[in-house]
């Protein structure tokens, strides 16, 4: 329950301004039904009809902490990844990725955007569906970096028909670097994937 709530409406805090503003947009109509239908109801709208500008501000939220301050004599310290970046909610975490040219190695051979893959999904552990596509061979569209600083590919099928397409919109297959293999160096230039490099 979040303190800033005034009282029983929804009692956390964002929602409870969502709940308000809406409340305040119904109808004198609508307001005289709710009242006569339900003494809670007619509780609620007499509470946010007369609610003053300051609690209605506090509703919009607040945020307690993301880290622990520091002592004023401790040194601040910036929280790291496991991959040695910033934590992904720190501004700047991402700066120097690029999916479509970052590489990560893959049985000693670097792989990103442009590369050919075989895929191998694991037995336990992969999507059901990804099972479909054991020995299937595929390009990368781009290395992606997720917030627990785990690498995935995201591939388009070499053999599917659509694969220009889904490219296009950015839909891709996904996969961890352990469950490809890779086919041959790197590519000379960008494949078939967004020019943006984005998924």
């Amino acid at each position: 329950m979040a303190p800033e709530s005034p009282g029983d409406l929804h009692d956390a805090a964002e929602i409870d301004e969502i709940l308000t503003l809406r409340t305040l947009l119904l109808t004198d109509e609508e307001k005289r039904e709710a009242r006569a239908t339900d003494p809670r109801a007619a509780r609620i709208l007499d509470r946010v009809e007369t609610m003053p500008p300051e609690i209605l501000t506090r509703l919009h939220g607040a945020i307690r902490s993301l880290e622990p301050a520091p002592a004023p004599s401790a040194p601040v310290t910036r929280p790291v990844a496991p991959a040695g970046r910033a934590v992904w909610w720190q501004e700047g975490a991402d700066d120097g990725l690029s999916p479509a040219t970052d590489t990560v190695l893959v049985d000693g051979t670097p792989v990103r955007g442009g590369s050919r893959v075989r895929l191998r999904p694991r037995g336990r552990g992969a999507d059901a569906q990804d099972m479909f596509l054991v020995g299937r061979t595929a390009e990368v569209a781009a290395v992606l970096h997720d917030v627990d600083g785990s690498v995935h590919l995201a591939v388009t099928l070499d053999d599917d028909p659509a694969a220009e397409l889904n490219s296009w919109y950015g839909r891709y297959h996904h996969f961890r670097p352990d469950e490809v293999e890779p086919l041959g160096p790197l590519a000379d230039g960008p494949g078939r994937g967004r020019p943006d490099g984005c998924p």
